[in-house]
């Protein structure tokens, strides 16, 4: 019997994922579960491991139970995962602490000390990361000052994907996509890199293994794998992390080829076949696989902001599931001409990460008049978006020739006018997949891939690599680059803005 089929699972932010995949792309059996996160101080975001994990094995149980899943022909699992999440385990494997997930930023202190030192240029070079709170690097020197006991005590410091394939493995690997993701990988050498451990205090027997993610493994947790329904002879992949599998899954797996995933927050990524860095600082360069990398910047800003803004402003929580608010805000600002009438939206309700890594940057309305409306304020938010991942490209350009098109997937790509708006921007033909379940799918892919079912990246049915686009409108050219230079230069004065706290007892006053 023929074992061409893949269990592929992606474990987000929000929810884990579990599908079956066959070589030519059809999904066979797939089932979703959800879990939250916490803020039990401001700046911190977390994640309870056991919880994630527990759900990612109740996921892939529940779908590998269904009619039509083919388990009997099941050959291997991949992987997929959300990135910069890092927590503690001890001797036995046990999660010590939460997990600081991407957007939790209590180590700021830590990366802008780091950031103003002598280091702060070679660790880019290195690793391809600069100073920032959300890698790995800074949670664990946060730790090691804010946690001492904890992190002396501490045997590994992993991701939640780490954590669940340790499960499967009794062993402590990681693909090079998240060892690239913690800032401690050297991306030239594919190893943990020397002056990162130093800056965080640990040795690289405190990490996990690097590898590359199409490696496939035995799985030794026998009893795991009969829980789940599956034979002893399915390999395991590491797979990699939520962005480069995008890139797979997507179809922007070539040098020079670019995927733009907006859902939450967002990311511009585009293959290069070095390891590359830029002289400012402001891309990250993180290993795919063996021989090429990507590129690209990370949007702490993208749909959540849309989303706020129908949320809180236009009040449409009460009653209406997401994609009808991003419907109704899209209806809106549809009724808008491209550049708002003038109107402003520094979309920047969280710490601003690419382009800009700037921490004084905050939401910001400006050019406000009584001729504006929501309509106005909700296209403005899809056009800062855009001229943020133009900033991104416009650097990467500088790396490797960028192909004519780019590759929308996310949340966002499914509201065509955010994709026009991308085109109009960039001008650039955008093309959305009809499977918008890019990381997923590009797990499978890597996987299907290493077990011989399909030579290059991509399914064997056309149906599968189905898509639409979004041409560029020539009479938008010079309205959009206009605006692009207005905001710019918005940027940059609003960045001169000192950043204000209000005093203790004035806020205690305000009580």
């Amino acid at each position: 019997m023929r074992k061409d089929r893949i269990l592929a699972v992606d474990i987000g932010t929000s929810s884990v994922r579990a599908m079956v995949f066959d070589p030519r792309g059809t999904v066979h059996a797939r089932d979703k579960r959800e879990y939250g996160t916490v803020r039990p101080l401001p700046s911190y975001e977390e994640q309870d491991p056991v919880t994630v994990r527990d759900e990612t094995f109740k996921a892939m149980r529940s779908c590998l139970c269904q009619e039509g899943s083919g388990a009997a022909d099941i050959g291997g699992i991949s992987f997929s995962s959300q990135m910069y999440g890092v927590f503690p385990v001890d001797e036995q494997g046990n999660p010590m602490t939460a997990s600081m997930i991407w957007c939790d930023s209590r180590a700021r202190k830590q990366a802008e000390r780091t950031a103003e030192g002598d280091a702060a240029k070679s660790l880019y070079r290195s690793t391809g990361c600069r100073p920032d709170a959300m890698f790995p690097l800074y949670k664990v020197m946060w730790l090691r000052e804010q946690e001492p006991e904890i992190f002396r005590k501490a045997r590994r410091f992993v991701s939640i994907k780490e954590f669940v394939i340790s499960q499967f493995l009794y062993d402590w690997v990681v693909d090079y996509s998240m060892a690239s993701s913690t800032g401690m990988l050297n991306i030239h050498q594919k190893q943990w890199d020397e002056q990162a451990l130093e800056t965080a205090g640990i040795s690289p027997e405190r990490l996990s293994q690097p590898l590359e993610g199409s490696i496939g493994f035995p799985v030794k947790n026998r009893k795991l794998l009969e829980s789940l329904g599956l034979g002893d002879d399915v390999l395991l992949f590491c797979g990699g992390g939520d962005g480069p599998m995008a890139n797979i899954g997507s179809g922007a797996s070539s040098v020079g080829e670019v995927n733009i995933d907006l859902g939450t927050s967002g990311a511009a990524r585009v293959v290069v076949d070095r390891p590359a860095v830029d002289d400012q600082g402001i891309l990250w360069c993180f290993c795919m696989d063996k021989d090429c990398w990507t590129s690209g910047g990370i949007l702490t800003n993208a749909g959540n902001t849309y989303q706020w803004l129908g949320e809180s402003i236009a009040s449409f929580a009460g009653g209406f599931p997401p994609d009808d608010i991003l419907q109704r805000l899209d209806q809106y600002a549809q009724e808008v001409p491209a550049g708002s009438d003038g109107l402003f939206f520094l979309p920047y309700l969280r710490k601003v990460r690419s382009p800009h890594w700037n921490s004084r940057l905050t939401g910001t309305v400006y050019g406000l008049t009584p001729d504006h409306d929501l309509r106005h304020m909700a296209r403005a938010v899809l056009e800062a978006t855009a001229y943020d991942i133009a900033a991104i490209l416009d650097l990467a350009a500088q790396q490797v020739p960028l192909t004519s098109r780019v590759i929308l997937t996310g949340g966002l790509s499914r509201s065509l006018l955010t994709a026009q708006i991308i085109a109009d921007v960039l001008q650039k033909e955008v093309v959305i997949p009809e499977n918008s379940e890019g990381s997923i799918s590009g797990a499978a892919m890597l996987g299907l891939k290493s077990m011989g079912c399909i030579k290059e990246y991509g399914f064997l049915s056309e149906e599968a690599s189905a898509s639409r686009s979004c041409v560029p409108r020539e009479n938008t050219r010079d309205i959009y680059e206009a605006l692009r230079g207005r905001y710019g230069y918005l940027i940059s004065k609003f960045s001169e803005i000192e950043e204000f706290q209000l005093p203790a007892a004035h806020k205690e006053v305000l009580r």
